[in-house]
């Protein structure tokens, strides 16, 4: 599939969506240029208002091929016709022209463009057809040079319309041979020169540069990149006239989306290579080569292409480009006693999508929230080699940034991706430098906001605290990312503030009806929700002993649009007004810069915000320099900020006003979300502090079924047997000798797990259990008994990393011989493992430290580990592992273990074989 097949298929793509109504140049007169930024309201093409310029007259060579009876003598003109689409289409043709562009391919080694575009050497008296073509001509093709004048014969047709039946007609117009009528190419003569035609941006309308498809032009203008997003993918970018285009909802400018739209053209590469190397147009060979929104060049000239979305030019001359948006290599600087920053870290996750950990686990997954684990839920880095890629470049990038404290978004929801982070931030700029609010699992998506902090420069006061009731219903039904509130004194004067981070609904994943884009986006209607929720949450902040609030993150919303006016309605501030309005901009989507990151200050701390700033280290850069390793065939990853994210983070300084000493206890214990009557339920007290100078009174766990509180006397692991199933509230309460008291609360649902003995003195059973190397993994299930057990009753049951509750479920069907054996498989097991008759199952997708049940009518009948446990890796005992290992039960064992919540050891039942051994799968015997 070539490049311009694939942007056909990704016709929804962001540059398809920024270019579906593009148009390119034409001829207005000078007061259609525009003003930066506010581009002109055409009045219409100057050509269609007055004739063309007399042509000069030159000779043509002569053509002694003759022309074929069936492919009659056509000029150009006629070929292309004054509409969107040739008049001749399917019709063989004769023309002869001087060859403008040679972008024949050489060869393999050479991919260009596989033909050549040749241009009427007189032009028609008609200004809405154009003079040029395309010819395709692959293989061993005629050889042409520029300058050639050329007699063609082939067929005419249109190539690369836009997929999907509301496309607009974007194909171009060729000629081409075909098994009837094969291409003839005949050379006439050569070192005829045709000047460009010059155009000019703004067009009138999408469709007045399709009088010049085909032909060579040039834009005599200064021009911007406004997008880069698929330079690395297929080697093009987007230019615009008078600098990079802004967002209309964004406030910078009063062009509309349709002016700019008709003030750009896309720059091609001339090649249809996708992931060209090199990448076309960076400013240098080696990793620090880039190009940014906003570097401009005076002129494009090359051959003017309709296809795939978009007018674009394939240049003849080599555009140059001046840096005028250079990089920033350190962050602005802002005044103030302390630095507050936030981040979009880009789907930051340890557990990746693949399956795998940062640690080098496998067959792994992630949460929404407390839900089941999967790996459909993991974003972000595809495996470790591209984790390792991104946490170097978001570590460089927070190291850059040198805040006290840092606001992330887009982190996986957990604390493990939070500490992870941490480390190897420390590990950069000094131990214990950073420490994390430990804010565990909340919300309801696979990733949340958090918080990183100087504990040398600010002090907690008191725990994180999320929003609750209709602020957290409200807030969370469109995104399930809860805001997360901490409040902050400064070291040195105790100057106090609130620090909220934040993740509003994003634009995307748009739907057919309800909350549609009107102008701002889709789900505007949600955020402008969530914003009147923030508004409230804040105000019960301000309740809680401080007025001084700062709230940053990830908005989704530009400077103008309904939730920043509701957040600014109430009071609050937005600093990224103080700065200079081309500065005002974090995000770049579909070719239009705008702010999606914001800082707000509530009335009381506006006075001591001393400075805001945008590093623009992400947005301006090119994607093909991010840490991923698909499409990476001129690969210029490198360890540094630059295009860490896709968003830029933001920085401002504040001049706290000295405070009062204020200490708050502060208490950290996750509380999980489930387990089993009878099961070992554990809660881990990772923090409790009783704050400044004050000594912790008590700490207890109350456990919400009417139990007694257990009172702990510090940090550690606190256990407790349910013994009616339900769901109930579990408060841990730190009380310091002051009577102030932090708590951490959380709902754990306890459920049953049926345990009976087997019915009669045998019952089916596991006889096989293999974990080896990659997804060689098997069960093997044994039918001791003496007749045919019908398995539409039985069901096999995975439990993974601890869980109690299933992961994954497979309903058995058919029966089982007796003495016979049914074994379960992984689909990436190799055939070894496969014996005939097994079962391909999700269930088989388990490590060393998953849990198995087999059941029989919803009782559990036997068991592999203990339900709700996660033993680290592996289950162990008397050397027995279930790591790497194939297990076989003991020809002594009739019967399985039905107590799926007692500890489990192998060696008890089960004998060892090496890694991958796979000789008893198929059979089993007992004594």
């Amino acid at each position: 599939m070539n490049k311009k097949q694939w942007m056909q298929l990704l016709a929804g793509s962001l540059l398809s969506l920024s270019l579906a109504a593009c148009g390119g140049g034409d001829e207005p007169t000078n007061s259609h240029l525009g003003t930066p930024g506010a581009p002109a309201t055409p009045t219409g093409p100057e050509i269609a208002d007055t004739p063309e310029t007399p042509p000069v007259v030159v000779t043509p060579p002569t053509c002694a091929a003759a022309v074929p009876a069936d492919a009659p003598l056509t000029a150009i003109s006629s070929v292309q016709g004054t509409g969107d689409t040739s008049p001749l289409a399917a019709q063989a043709v004769t023309v002869r022209g001087v060859v403008v562009g040679d972008f024949q391919n050489i060869g393999t080694t050479t991919v260009k463009l596989n033909g050549f575009f040749v241009q009427q050497l007189t032009p028609d008296t008609d200004p809405l057809t154009s003079e040029g073509v395309f010819i395709y001509a692959p293989g061993n093709a005629t050889r042409v040079t520029v300058g050639d004048f050329v007699q063609v014969s082939g067929v005419v047709n249109e190539y690369g319309q836009t997929a999907g039946a509301a496309a607009a007609p974007d194909s171009l117009t060729q000629i081409a041979g075909t098994t009837a009528t094969p291409l003839s190419i005949s050379i006439c003569g050569s070192g005829i020169a045709i000047a460009p035609k010059q155009i000019k941006l703004p067009v009138a309308d999408a469709s007045t540069l399709e009088r010049y498809e085909g032909m060579l032009v040039e834009i005599s203008q200064p021009l911007a990149v406004t997008e880069s997003f698929e330079l690395g993918r297929y080697g093009q970018m987007v230019l615009a006239l008078n600098g990079r285009q802004f967002n209309p909802t964004n406030g910078n400018a009063t062009a509309t989306h349709a002016q700019n739209m008709l003030s750009r053209i896309v720059l091609d590469d001339g090649s249809s290579r996708q992931n060209p190397a090199p990448i076309p147009y960076l400013s240098a060979a080696g990793t620090d080569g880039t190009r940014r929104v906003g570097d401009t060049t005076q002129k494009i000239t090359g051959i003017l292409s309709h296809n795939f979305g978009a007018y674009r030019i394939h240049p003849t001359v080599a555009p140059v480009f001046t840096q005028t948006n250079p990089r920033q290599a350190t962050a602005p600087l802002v005044d103030g006693s302390i630095k507050v920053a936030s981040l979009n870290v880009l789907n930051y996750f340890t557990t990746f999508q693949n399956g795998e950990t940062s640690s080098g686990l496998t067959g792994q997954g992630c949460s929404l929230g407390n839900g089941p684990a999967s790996a459909a839920n993991c974003r972000g880095a595809n495996n470790r080699i591209e984790f390792q890629r991104q946490q170097a470049k978001i570590v460089a990038a927070i190291a850059g940034l040198d805040a006290d404290v840092v606001g992330l978004m887009e982190i996986q929801n957990t604390d493990v991706a939070t500490n992870d982070l941490l480390a190897a931030l420390n590990a950069k700029v000094g131990a214990n430098t950073y420490a994390a609010v430990n804010s565990g699992v909340f919300g309801t998506d696979a990733i949340k906001v958090d918080i990183l902090y100087k504990p040398a420069k600010v002090n907690r006061i008191g725990n994180v605290v999320l929003p609750t009731g209709t602020d957290l219903t409200d807030y969370t039904a469109a995104s399930g990312r809860p805001p997360l509130a901490q409040r902050f004194s400064v070291v040195g004067n105790n100057g106090g503030f609130w620090f909220v981070v934040n993740h509003l609904k994003s634009k995307g994943s748009c739907p057919t009806k309800g909350d549609v884009d009107l102008g701002q986006g889709c789900f505007n209607v949600a955020r402008t929700k969530q914003a009147n929720a923030l508004n409230s949450f804040v105000d019960k902040l301000k309740l809680m002993g401080e007025s001084d609030v700062l709230m940053m993150g990830d908005f989704n919303s530009y400077l103008q649009e309904d939730p920043t006016k509701v957040l600014e309605a109430a009071g609050h501030e937005s600093l990224l007004k103080r700065m200079a309005a081309n500065d005002r901009y974090t995000y770049v989507f579909g070719g239009e810069t705008g702010a999606l990151d914001h800082a707000y200050a509530s009335t009381s701390l506006k006075s001591q915000v001393s400075g805001v700033t945008v590093w623009h280290i992400n947005a301006d850069e090119p994607t093909a320099l991010d840490y991923n390793t698909d499409f990476t065939t001129d690969d210029r990853y490198a360890p540094t900020p630059f295009r860490a994210s896709d968003h830029d983070p933001v920085l401002v300084g504040l001049t706290l006003a000295a405070d009062a000493a204020v200490t708050q206890p502060i208490v950290t214990a996750p509380i999980p979300a489930s387990t089993k009557v009878g099961e070992t339920y554990s809660v881990n007290i990772s923090t409790a502090l009783p704050g400044g100078t004050t000594t912790q009174t008590s700490l207890a766990v109350d456990w919400g079924d009417g139990s007694a509180a257990t009172t702990v006397l510090g940090t550690g692991t606190v256990t407790h047997l349910y013994t009616a199933a339900g769901t109930f509230n579990v408060v841990v309460t730190l009380t310091n000798s002051a009577g102030q008291i932090a708590t951490q609360t959380g709902s754990v649902n306890v459920g049953t797990v049926a345990v009976v003995t087997p019915p009669g003195a045998r019952e089916l059973f596991f006889s096989e259990y293999v974990e080896g190397t990659a997804n060689n993994k098997a069960l093997e299930i044994y039918n001791p008994t003496a007749a045919a057990v019908d398995l539409s009753l039985y069901s096999v049951k995975l439990y993974s990393n601890g869980a109690s509750t299933p992961t994954s479920t497979l309903a058995l069907s058919g029966s089982l011989s007796p003495g016979s054996v049914l074994v379960l498989a992984h689909s990436g097991a190799t055939a070894d493992f496969k014996p005939a008759g097994t079962i391909i199952s999700g269930v088989t997708n388990f490590n060393g430290d998953d849990a198995l049940t087999l059941e029989k009518s919803g009782v559990v009948i036997d068991r592999f580990g203990q339900l709700g446990v996660d033993p680290g890796v592996e289950w162990i005992g008397s050397g027995v592992s279930s790591l790497n290992q194939t297990l076989r039960r003991k020809p002594s064992i009739t019967a399985g273990d039905p107590d799926a919540t007692a500890a489990f050891d192998p060696s008890v039942q089960w004998d060892s074989f090496p890694v991958d051994t796979f000789s008893g799968l198929g059979s089993h015997v007992v004594n």
